[in-house]
């Protein structure tokens, strides 16, 4: 039991490798990315292949997650009936804050978008594409979700998405020290900031949607141009996002989406 599960472990590992990628991964780097040996990497990889969840650009090219990962999730999420019960909550804040709403939902040990909903007028819109996980450092909603866990697992966390290695813009959070200093003042205020680290020019804050056990269910936050997002209007959104957020909360279905447990 114990080998199959190690086995099933690795599996797991592939799959979140390269749904994390931009673009289609080599063996190699996928074996890197694992510290794993190429011929082991190699026997998974064909596995998923010969099983249809992966796929590869013929015989020497590189691997990427087969399409049936997508309509695999898109039938969990229909199930779950979460988009359907959150889309209004988006709806509205969007138009109380004419900035873009964004939703994302814990995973366990990250986040990924769920959805989104636009309040900017025509020709001020701020619209970014909303594609794999989160890198949690350098996004309000990343920090906000980093801050409701202890600072050795945040750190832990934070790693797994990039930070030490991804650095978006000069603004981006590098050291343990001033990444542990903002979280600090984020469970301080209630709210995580992001001012030019995901993106130069783009300001986003983001509360946390904390279940009843205590653990974050996922995160919701406001976003746009730095020149329409000045410091003096962050608390005000900070205080209509506690809300949205309780709001959010109060309707998030028992069994959503299935989290992982925080490996080490």
């Amino acid at each position: 039991m114990r080998l199959v599960k190690r086995l099933l472990e690795r599996c797991v590992e592939v799959v979140e490798t390269l749904s994390a990628a931009a673009v289609p991964m080599r063996l190699s780097d996928i074996a890197q990315a694992l510290d794993l040996p190429k011929g082991a990497a190699h026997r998974l990889l064909r596995e998923l292949c010969d099983l249809g969840w992966a796929e590869q650009d013929g015989a020497e090219g590189p691997y990427r997650l087969a399409l049936r990962f997508g309509l695999l999730g898109n039938r969990v999420l229909q199930a779950s009936g979460l988009s359907d019960l959150t889309q209004p909550v988006l709806e509205r804040l969007a138009a109380r804050t004419r900035e873009l709403v964004r939703l994302t939902v814990a995973t366990g040990d990250g986040l990924v978008w769920l959805g989104s909903a636009q309040g900017a007028p025509p020709g001020l819109v701020y619209q970014p594409a909303m594609v794999g996980p989160l890198v949690l450092h350098a996004t309000a909603n990343g920090k906000a979700f980093l801050a409701t866990h202890d600072d050795d697992v945040a750190l832990k966390l934070a790693r797994r998405s990039g930070f030490g290695t991804v650095a978006s813009t000069p603004q981006t959070l590098r050291h343990d020290r001033a990444l542990l200093a903002d979280l600090a003042r984020v469970r301080l205020r209630g709210y995580g900031l992001a001012e030019q680290e995901a993106e130069l020019g783009v300001t986003a804050v983001a509360v946390a949607i904390v279940g009843a056990q205590g653990a974050a269910l996922g995160s919701v936050s406001v976003a746009g141009p730095s020149l329409r997002l000045p410091p003096a209007r962050i608390p005000e959104l900070a205080a209509t996002l506690r809300d949205t957020a309780a709001v959010l909360a109060s309707i998030w279905p028992t069994r959503a989406i299935p989290g992982k447990a925080i490996r080490s």
